[in-house]
């Protein structure tokens, strides 16, 4: 189940650990991308990981208007448009 989630400040609390991106389109798996990363940042406009071997890894957040966390596990959040999603687990 997912309730809706107004704030991604919260995703900012996770530091130093994994994080695996799963991009839909029309519900379909197109990319899956997995990473270390030190922290994140959430401005108005991006969330932005910094990975471990210092590059920067920018979602631009004007492309998923609605946001959602998974209430049925731990540590899952879906960003969502009309046509495509990006799942973002923690594992």
């Amino acid at each position: 189940m997912e309730k809706q989630l107004k704030n991604l400040s919260v995703l900012s609390n996770y530091q130093n650990r994994q994080v695996i991106l799963n991009y839909y389109q029309e519900d379909m798996m197109v990319q899956r991308d997995g990473f270390h990363f030190q922290s994140i940042q959430v401005t108005g406009s991006h969330l932005t990981f910094s990975k471990t071997d210092g590059k920067l890894v920018k979602i631009e957040l004007k492309n998923y208007p609605h946001a959602f966390i998974n209430t049925d596990f731990q540590n899952y959040y879906t960003l969502r448009n009309k046509k495509s999603s990006l799942d973002i687990y923690f594992p």
